[in-house]
């Protein structure tokens, strides 16, 4: 009986790794090839690094990705934003793609991609001040480390930060301000001869889950305008994520920023002088719903 029960566990032993094996392809059959999340959030202010990107006002957003399960990436967001911050754009659409992935068992995990930021038919020859043409569209290069709950992040605009150059966003030698819309800051502004291109930013996040349904989230980061005084902008965010079923989901969050002067009173691009102003990157708290799927 005991060389019996010897001889069983003998088998058992050497079938396990058929059992492992098995059950690891069962796993790796389950897991799908292409998964296609998508959202649509209605949030009370679209604020992209500190800025509101809809002068203050409600925007509708969608977002779709496809994702294969090797880590590679690509999808697009879309959202209302005002032509009086974005000259002649009504619209923002993001294309996106990248690889992602994590690192062995250590628990960390990266992701390295390119984004293009386009406005359809917007154009700095579009604002109240008649500057030359430049299309606002951005592509930008990205990559970022993550570990549990953290996530850093670094960008470098490959093109002129949103078409930003010394004709229509530029200062002059003497710090005189020759920049559409920067009225809170005579010496603010592109320096002669300078586009932009370079503009790069670096942020920490946090998304920490509390309690079940129940996320914290934070955000610091800074932008750095190449070739430009008083442009460079620090920005932060804190807020609370609660999940419902169904995929939905709230958030109330506040923002905040250094504020530099130069976006305080920032004139309209539509309006012009006498026109409306606003605070582009004052602090605030907006909310968001989201539905995904």
């Amino acid at each position: 009986m005991k060389k019996s029960l010897i001889s069983l566990a003998v088998l058992g032993a050497l079938s396990l790794p058929s059992f492992t094996y098995a059950a690891e392809a069962a796993k790796e059959e389950a897991t799908p090839e292409w998964t296609f999340p998508a959202n649509f959030t209605m949030v009370s202010d679209y604020i992209f690094r500190g800025q509101t990107q809809t002068w203050g006002r409600a925007a509708a957003q969608f977002s779709f990705e496809a994702d294969h399960k090797s880590g590679f990436y690509a999808g697009f967001f879309t959202s209302n934003v005002s032509d009086q911050w974005l000259p002649g754009a009504n619209l923002e659409t993001d294309l996106y793609t990248g690889f992602r992935n994590t690192i062995g068992a250590s628990g960390f995990g990266y992701d390295v991609g390119a984004i293009a930021y386009l406005y359809p038919g917007a154009n700095w020859d579009e604002s109240a001040f008649g500057a030359r043409s430049k299309k606002l569209n951005t592509a930008e290069i990205y990559g970022a480390l993550s570990y549990q709950w953290l996530t850093v992040k670094a960008g470098y605009a490959v093109t002129p930060y949103w078409g930003w150059n010394y004709n229509n966003s530029g200062t002059d030698n003497n710090g005189t301000n020759t920049a559409y819309g920067f009225n809170g800051d005579p010496k603010a502004g592109v320096k002669p001869g300078g586009n932009s291109n370079g503009s790069y930013y670096y942020e920490a996040d946090a998304s920490y889950e509390v309690l079940p349904t129940w996320t914290l989230i934070g955000q610091l980061g800074r932008q750095i305008i190449d070739d430009a005084k008083g442009l460079d902008i620090t920005y932060y965010k804190a807020g609370v994520t609660k999940a419902f079923q169904q995929g939905w989901a709230v958030n109330v969050s506040w923002s905040g920023t250094n504020e530099p002067d130069a976006y305080k009173d920032f004139v309209s691009l539509k309006d012009g002088v006498g026109g409306k102003t606003y605070d582009i990157a004052k602090d605030k708290v907006f909310v968001g719903f989201t539905k995904n799927f």
